[in-house]
């Protein structure tokens, strides 16, 4: 059972982000268009998912695949995670979850909302959390941090280390009210007593973010 499964998916990621989490996870999963990814960063998969519509030759030999329908009422992203999901991972990493076709980069970040284990997406240097319960991060002041109800309300929420706190708030997914904080100490963070959130991590200066539950 692994204890960390890494998704490379088909968006916009880089070789160097690709390898950076790879370094945190022991199990690596791409999802369609992802084995590209992998390839460019010089990463040994371990299986290879989806409908395979992306990929312009076949998979190499022994290469494990577990390939999917191409007309199917889910994205290789979403059957990615649930198949991490059902290896008992203890958390996710995803690589290339964002791309240039906003309705998926929009799909994509709703679609936490679905899952309970810890999930951290990285784009662009930025790192994404998912937040059920609570998370602490080793940042840099001056940071911007964002968080975004993935329900419709999220209750008893309570940061630490950011300019603008909350103590026992409600956020709504409604508002923007959560929009562009700044980390004034660190570790910062979060907790929330109910809902989920997406919190948005953008580091302003060198150095790679890193959670309580992933880099």
């Amino acid at each position: 059972m692994p204890r960390t499964v890494l998704i490379l998916a088909g968006g916009v990621a880089s070789p160097e982000e690709a390898r950076f989490a790879s370094s945190q996870a022991d199990f690596i999963l791409a999802a369609d268009g992802g084995f590209l990814l992998a390839q460019r960063a010089g990463l040994a998969v371990d299986l290879l998912l989806g409908d395979l519509d992306s990929l312009p030759f076949l998979p190499p030999a022994g290469l494990p695949v577990l390939r999917v329908p191409r007309e199917k009422d889910a994205t290789d992203l979403e059957l990615a995670l649930d198949h991490a999901v059902a290896l008992g991972a203890q958390r996710i990493l995803v690589v290339g979850a964002f791309g240039a076709r906003l309705d998926h980069t929009l799909a994509n970040a709703n679609l936490l909302a679905k899952y309970d284990v810890p999930i951290v997406l990285f784009h662009a240097g930025a790192r994404l959390y998912l937040v059920v319960d609570g998370v602490e991060i080793q940042g840099n002041v001056g940071d911007l941090v964002s968080l975004l109800p993935l329900t419709d309300e999220a209750r008893g929420v309570t940061t630490f280390g950011l300019r603008y706190t909350l103590h026992e708030d409600v956020l709504l997914r409604a508002s923007t009210r959560g929009v562009s904080n700044e980390v004034v100490a660190t570790p910062f963070g979060v907790r929330v007593r109910a809902g989920k959130l997406l919190l948005i991590h953008i580091p302003q200066g060198g150095g790679q973010p890193c959670g309580s539950f992933g880099c």
